[in-house]
């Protein structure tokens, strides 16, 4: 009896410890956001979404919703230097903006939602980052389940150091993607017609979680009609065909000569560069000189994870959660091979699951070592 009311006892404090840090997040978050340049495409998005659909009256509805939002240096950042004082000063060059940004609904709509709390959008979009942030850490603890105090410790702060606490901080869609995809991974084995569902909606929240949906399928497969399967596929494609149809955007290419190769332009419609195979090479090592150097342990962590998982592979000791974690490697290289940023934020899915798998092995070893120790045994008997 003792030892039963122990392990409640601890589990009562572990779920105390994670509402505490979960709530810390948000609020940190919240407080201390980032309000990065992303703020003023999505502000506009939605303030268009809202009926504003004059050019200049957007222009000045966005602005002065930001400048509510943020302290007067961070406006000043947001509003001057070529590229952004241009897009400050040119109404039109803020509408050609818009096109990068409003194929992110979901978020932008949970933003909209946000700012009846908050008052402003820019606000909006500071509050649906931090709250996925603090869901992301207690979905993470809920996959774990530590039994063992130290993995339960150490545990949100592993997993705010593997990208949550960027994402929390962020005004863009990332934390928002990465929740549901993560949910969506958790959910397979066990519940798959609700996991499809949120496979369904990633690209409401980001188009290029697109590329996750083929490692989805092949966690699905045998689990559900393959005619679900097909249908989930075909939603997903759909999805981003329509929401960039309906949203104008400039195509793969331009895109990725806008980010990665010319920079930011005031006016991306205009843009006539094409790109060669000197510029795009360029691209992929600009990308991969970013993660090396400033994120080396992020990158550390995935390669490790995916040897480990190929060792285990070809023992033939794959377990489903397993699958779900190449699932979430496989995502981030093809979207590195795909559009080759080399953000963070666009890998976070896929370190937080390699840690979650560390945690998970760490506390069963702690727990088992545990169990074999001739105090604990004793102790056992005793009682």
């Amino acid at each position: 009896m003792n030892t039963l009311g122990n392990a409640r006892a601890l589990k009562l404090a572990g779920l105390a410890y994670l509402a505490v840090l979960s709530l810390f997040l948000v609020l940190n978050s919240y407080a201390r956001s980032h309000h990065n340049w992303d703020v003023i495409g999505y502000t506009a998005v939605a303030y268009r979404l809202m009926g504003e659909t004059g050019t200049d009256h957007l222009s000045t509805r966005t602005y002065e919703d930001i400048r509510r939002a943020t302290a007067p240096e961070t406006f000043e950042k947001l509003t001057t230097g070529g590229y952004r004082a241009a897009v400050y000063q040119d109404p039109e060059a803020l509408r050609q903006q818009l096109p990068f940004y409003s194929i992110r609904p979901l978020y932008v709509a949970l933003s909209i939602a946000g700012s009846k709390l908050t008052g402003t959008i820019a606000d909006g979009t500071a509050l649906v980052s931090a709250l996925c942030g603090g869901l992301l850490l207690i979905l993470g603890w809920v996959a774990v389940s530590p039994r063992s105090i130290a993995v339960a410790a150490l545990l949100p702060f592993a997993l705010y150091e593997a990208g949550l606490g960027c994402l929390a901080r962020l005004s863009t869609p990332d934390g928002l993607a990465a929740l549901i995809a993560l949910a969506a991974l958790l959910l397979c084995q066990r519940y798959p017609p609700p996991a499809m569902l949120l496979f369904a909606l990633l690209p409401l929240a980001r188009t290029d979680f697109v590329i996750l949906l083929p490692f989805a399928a092949l966690l699905l497969h045998g689990r559900v009609p393959r005619l679900w399967i097909a249908a989930m596929l075909g939603a997903g494609a759909a999805t981003v065909f329509g929401l960039n149809a309906v949203s104008g955007n400039y195509g793969y290419l331009r895109v990725f000569d806008f980010t990665l190769v010319s920079g930011p332009q005031p006016y991306p419609a205009e843009m006539e560069r094409t790109l060669g195979m000197t510029d795009i090479l360029g691209a992929y090592a600009r990308g991969l000189q970013r993660l090396v150097s400033k994120d080396t342990g992020m990158v550390a962590l995935i390669l490790g994870t995916a040897a480990f998982l190929a060792a285990k592979a070809m023992r033939g000791r794959l377990v489903p959660f397993d699958k779900a974690v190449l699932a979430s490697i496989g995502f981030a290289l093809l979207h590195f091979l795909a559009f080759p940023s080399g953000f963070a934020r666009h890998y976070v899915l896929a370190a937080c699951l390699c840690l979650i798998l560390w945690a998970r092995l760490i506390d069963r070893w702690s727990v088992q070592r545990q169990r074999r120790s001739p105090d604990n045994a004793g102790q056992q008997a005793a009682s």
